[in-house]
């Protein structure tokens, strides 16, 4: 061999600079495989006889008559020949893949007409190089013009723009093309039954809404506000947004709520929402979390995840901006006194982190990050934190930077060394709490805020009065929130009317407050407590009519009529519990209960949506009821890419292996797993 497969990142980066890729991506739907055609720019840095992609478990061949030696080994595709310093080169070559991550097909196996199939990537923690050769190295940036082709049924979206679409018998390619250099962890694409929707910001940028044919009445209610977070973020940040576009598209089983793929926003189906769901599920927060890192992560990019919080803090700061905006001043320091009392618990328990540093949590990265500008911004003044931003994006567009970047910059504005400001929120692991403290207490409602909850722990007839205020009309909500939170097991007698007047404000959360705390109804507050089952809010519902059925069993089945036809979120949360209680009340549609746990029962199915599997999981796991067809997609799950649900699979297999009567169940199914499901059984138990 004339080459080591030992380079680590830093060497590849000195040696050659990889400037564009061309490719021809083929999604094979039958055999979940990728096949490939690549041509890649690269220049040589450096005198050297070989350089090379990333590419996990591929085939790969030489094109005809390419001058280069091309080979896979130790899941790096090497490129190998004479190269000279400062000359550029083309490689061309096919390759063939069946991707263990980083591309995810859904729904493929599935007999279920209401969750059409998907393809679907998520590059950032699973690495593109999975399916498409590329750069696991996020500081070497290059162009990607993409052409897939997939079933001509499938609508696909992708980074960049769309060129040309072009029909061949079964098939049909879609062509898309960047004109700026990226890193390869933001490649990305979707493909399914989408439909889309295109408006332009003020500026003329095209936004596109993407959504599922079947969900076609909910694009208002899911991409509320969008219009709004895409014009005050560009105006906010001040500088153009960087990219051709703006792409929504929400999927089946995503990993995490969003992503900010260059110029396509992937995010997870359960933020697509009627206008009921909406007032508990916004997508608000994500979409302006995705969209900021176009500018935060995609034009200006960390060299290595010690430097990650440039991209989540930022994304996290601009969002809860946006958020201000757009829901005002009282959510927005509500919001950030929330994340500042759960950063000063981790703290005082000592697990506090380094901001600056590789290894840190997500509340240290976003939260943590988030509060280090606030604080920023309040010491140098809005006009220098403004301009440093500014001034940073653009000297560092389309590169690779650090935390002394940033900060450089900011001390350049300010004219003034920022060096106690470095040490207590960049290097410290302790939380300044009493920083964020003293920025809160300027604020009136956190002040009100404040005085109230002060009072959590003080018996009710010595602070009835307070609380009593905190629901005067026009009520506040959160604060309304937090007096009926406090009537929690308080003297009934004391608490009734509060609760009464709380109900009367009709504020959806603050009655939501009552829903979720008042889990024993009493009879003097039942029909006010009823109305709740009327809310435009499917949260409320949810919780109103579990609690009643548990306190009123004479009525349970007038409640079960009242809600028999609501489904709920994307995850049914209300239908779930209505089969549920269905089944454990006896009286209740007798001749139906085989039909209504077939129903149940049927919702664990792969092919359904993570979250209505692990609900229907979790109800069949209390009525302790499970088919045999249950125990084999509960094995299913237990290989499930998204953690949670794999996380929740497994520990509901443990503890039904603690029970003999499922134990000697599920042996006897043993036989009928698959080779993988069989070892996975084997090697656990």
């Amino acid at each position: 061999m004339l080459f080591s497969v030992g380079f680590c990142f830093g060497q590849q980066t000195e040696k050659v600079d990889f400037l564009e890729m061309n490719a021809r991506v083929e999604i094979d739907t039958v055999n979940f495989k990728v096949n490939g055609q690549v041509q890649v720019t690269f220049k040589a840095l450096q005198n050297t006889d070989s350089v090379y992609l990333d590419a996990v478990d591929m085939k790969v061949k030489a094109s005809e008559g390419s001058p280069f030696k091309i080979v896979e080994e130790n899941d790096e595709l090497w490129i190998t020949s004479n190269f000279k310093k400062g000359e550029n080169y083309t490689a061309e070559f096919t390759y063939e893949t069946e991707p263990r991550q980083a591309l995810y097909f859904v729904g493929f196996n599935s007999d279920l007409k209401d969750y059409p199939s998907q393809v679907w990537t998520q590059g950032q923690g699973k690495y593109t190089s999975h399916w498409l050769p590329s750069l696991d190295d996020m500081n070497d940036k290059l162009i990607f013009n993409i052409a897939y082709l997939a079933p001509k049924n499938y609508e696909v979206i992708a980074n960049g723009k769309l060129a040309n679409t072009r029909s061949r018998f079964n098939n049909k390619s879609w062509q898309y093309e960047m004109n700026q250099p990226m890193s390869s962890y933001l490649v990305a694409f979707a493909m399914g039954d989408f439909r889309g929707t295109t408006s332009r910001s003020k500026n003329g940028t095209p936004l596109q809404l993407y959504i599922e044919t079947r969900h076609s009445d909910k694009v208002s209610s899911t991409f509320q506000h969008h219009d709004t977070i895409f014009n005050f973020l560009e105006n906010k940040i001040n500088i153009n947004y960087p990219w051709q576009n703006f792409k929504q598209v929400p999927v089946r089983d995503f990993l995490y709520a969003g992503m900010e793929n260059t110029t396509l926003n992937i995010f997870s189906e359960e933020f697509v929402v009627d206008d009921t769901g909406a007032n508990d599920r916004s997508f608000v927060n994500v979409q302006a979390h995705e969209l900021a890192h176009q500018w935060f992560g995609n034009l200006v990019t960390e060299t290595s995840s010690k430097h990650h919080w440039l991209h989540e803090g930022f994304a996290t700061f601009y969002a809860l901006e946006a958020e201000r905006e757009i829901y005002g001043e009282d959510y927005y320091y509500f919001k950030i006194y929330k994340t500042a009392e759960d950063l000063k618990a981790l703290s005082d328990t000592g697990k506090g982190q380094v901001l600056v540093n590789i290894g840190g949590s997500s509340l240290t990265y976003y939260q943590k990050g988030a509060w280090a500008l606030i604080i920023l911004r309040e010491l140098v003044g809005d006009e220098v934190f403004d301009k440093a931003v500014e001034n940073y994006l653009r000297k560092n567009a389309f590169e690779n930077v650090t935390t002394e970047d940033f900060m450089s910059e900011v001390e350049l504005v300010y004219g003034q060394s920022l060096t106690d400001f470095r040490e207590r929120w960049l290097n410290q692991k302790a939380f300044q709490s009493r920083e964020t403290l003293e920025f809160l207490k300027k604020n009136e409602f956190v002040q009100e805020y404040m005085k109230l909850a002060a009072f959590r722990e003080t018996r009710l007839a010595l602070k009835q009065g307070l609380l009593n205020e905190a629901i005067d009309f026009p009520v506040n909500e959160y604060l309304g929130q937090e007096a009926v939170y406090q009537l929690n097991g308080e003297d009934l007698k004391l608490a009734l009317p509060l609760y009464k007047k709380a109900l009367e404000t009709n504020n959806l959360y603050v009655r939501q407050a009552v829903a979720t705390s008042l889990t024993s109804v009493p009879n003097e507050l039942k029909t006010e407590y009823e109305s709740l089952l009327e809310d435009p809010s499917y949260l409320t519902i949810e919780r109103a009519l579990l609690h009643l059925w548990m306190s009123f069993p004479e009525k349970r089945s007038d409640y079960l009529d009242q809600t028999q036809a609501i489904e709920g979120f994307q995850d049914k949360n209300v239908k779930l519990l209505w089969l549920t209680l269905n089944l454990v009340t006896p009286d209740y549609q007798s001749e139906q209960k085989s039909k209504v746990f077939r129903a149940l029962s049927n919702y664990t199915k792969p092919g359904y949506p993570y979250q209505i599997r692990q609900h229907a999981f979790g109800y069949l796991y209390q009525i302790d009821t499970f088919t045999e067809a249950n125990y084999k997609d509960l094995m299913e799950g237990v290989f499930h890419p998204v953690w949670q649900f794999k996380k929740f699979s497994r520990e509901l297999l443990d503890t039904l292996m603690d029970s003999e009567r499922h134990e000697k169940a599920i042996l006897n199914l043993v036989d009928e797993f698959s080779l993988k499901e069989k070892t996975f059984f084997n090697n656990r138990y």
